[in-house]
């Protein structure tokens, strides 16, 4: 009888991956933004060149960073952050401090609810320095 319970357990965690792979998979194409990004930025504590971009989400709460080149090279946890107005375009919001660029939020253009990134140790600290800093938003044209 434990045997028969055990092997239900099994087959019932095997189902619930299945559907949360699938469900992942169908979040990571209807959320990805590609953005060129024209200046050096920083996420967490990591800083990544300028260039080209994509933003996926694969689970609620998480962020996939990936290079040209398809690769993983951030995974972030973000939080829900609510607008008064629909957005008119997707673009990311960075915090500006004396030329060192924060990934701060993300936005889908027809919604008011983004992503927002909790600040950094590295963030706070070079806001302590360069106070008052200011927000730059980048408009993505190309939304997969």
């Amino acid at each position: 009888m434990k045997t028969q319970g055990h092997t239900l357990r099994k087959m019932i965690a095997g189902i619930l991956v299945a559907l949360t792979v699938s469900v992942a998979h169908a979040q990571i194409r209807g959320h990805a933004i590609n953005a060129k990004v024209p200046f050096d930025f920083t996420v967490g504590t990591r800083t990544f060149a300028a260039g080209e971009y994509s933003l996926e989400s694969p689970l609620p709460g998480t962020m996939w960073i990936r290079n040209q080149g398809g690769q993983v090279v951030a995974a972030v946890v973000t939080h829900g952050v609510q607008s008064s107005e629909f957005q008119k375009s997707t673009k990311l919001v960075f915090h500006a401090y004396n030329g060192h660029y924060f990934l701060a939020q993300i936005w889908n253009e027809g919604r008011n609810m983004g992503r927002e990134l909790t600040p950094s140790p590295v963030e706070t600290e070079v806001a302590t320095k360069h106070s008052p800093g200011t927000q730059v938003a980048l408009l993505v044209a190309d939304r997969r």
